[in-house]
């Protein structure tokens, strides 16, 4: 395969959030939700556009300057968006383009997007799902191939019944979306450049657009209010809590376990009921966790054990035993 470049698009205003932190920064289990789709896309190349708006100055504040950004002054639609980064990339390759807001989409799906690309110069990341509402449909043709993808807005009724949608997650040849991008316009219910039109120009003209479709629908979609980042925040905490125990590390109720996503076990330490282990926390083998802990940028080291207490930016040395109802803080301690 050519070159491979990614555009994650990070731009959007995220007024459902009705907040004043940019979507994309909001946190999910311990880091901002940004952080995941780029280190998946990190997995597949270096060569990554970070494409932002609102906001900008705060998502440059955190992610800083290393990053390539593109700015989007005017947010004018996901095509608009990719518009700006075309100026930053070559004029032949392959390009992924994701959405900031799907932290739950992993290396290994854009991995299989891409495996699946076989001869067609774009792929779209598709699914099924039970309540399409808002989401843009994907039109098959009689070949099974993409013919056209419509937003719900300019969809008919009989569209509207589709039930495999747009996940946003595209593969593209950089020469064809180079001569496809211009021809995009604003002519739909919300004066945008949708990227999802170039699918119709390129299909139209005998391009194969295929798809691939994602099983498990909850980790392809974007999050757009807090009721989806809580539901997100429920699978990411899963599979954190999963891969700990396959590690070696026994969560006696993992449903009351709340550990973010850099947080270090060693094995054989057993996390009791209602815990939060937050970032920057390192828990040697053998340790006792809780119940009803809270441990915050703490080092608990081997064969500890603390229950019932909060130690936030403290060390629990080897075999101490701390609790119930300590608290600890920056090297002061209290009951």
């Amino acid at each position: 395969m050519a070159q491979l470049y990614a555009v994650v698009l990070a731009a959007g205003e995220g007024k459902r959030m009705r907040s004043k932190l940019p979507k994309v920064l909001h946190p999910l289990c311990g880091r901002p939700m940004l952080s995941y789709i780029l280190e998946s896309a990190a997995e597949l190349t270096d060569h990554i556009l970070v494409v932002v708006g609102h906001g900008a100055f705060q998502i440059k504040a955190v992610f800083g300057e290393k990053r390539h950004y593109v700015l989007q002054k005017k947010l004018l639609g996901t095509g608009h968006a990719v518009m700006q980064a075309l100026k930053d990339l070559p004029p032949e390759g392959a390009l992924l383009v994701l959405c900031g807001d799907t932290p739950l989409l992993e290396a290994g799906h854009l991995h299989k997007l891409l495996d699946h690309h076989e001869r067609k110069t774009v792929k779209v990341l598709t699914t099924i799902l039970p309540d399409p509402t808002g989401y843009g449909r994907i039109i098959r043709g009689p070949n099974n191939l993409i013919e056209r993808i419509v937003e719900e807005r300019d969809a008919s009724a009989r569209e509207r019944e589709i039930c495999e949608i747009n996940t946003g997650t595209y593969f593209f040849d950089l020469g064809l979306l180079n001569h496809y991008l211009p021809l995009l316009t604003t002519e739909n219910a919300q004066r945008e450049y949708y990227l999802t039109d170039i699918i119709a120009l390129m299909s139209q003209d005998g391009h194969k657009v295929g798809a691939y479709l994602i099983d498990d629908y909850r980790v392809s979609l974007g999050i757009n209010n807090r009721i989806q980042l809580a539901e997100a925040g429920s699978l990411m905490r899963k599979r954190i809590n999963q891969s700990l125990m396959l590690k070696g590390v026994t969560i006696v109720d993992p449903d009351s376990a709340y550990i973010d996503y850099d947080v270090q076990i060693g094995p054989d330490t057993e996390i009791r009921p209602n815990c939060v282990l937050e970032s920057g926390t390192t828990i040697g083998s053998g340790c006792q966790i809780g119940p009803n802990t809270h441990l915050r940028q703490a080092v608990i080291k081997d064969l500890a054990v603390v229950q019932h207490s909060v130690i936030i930016g403290n060390t629990i040395e080897r075999e101490q035993k701390i609790g119930p109802f300590a608290y600890s803080r920056f090297g002061k301690m209290e009951k």
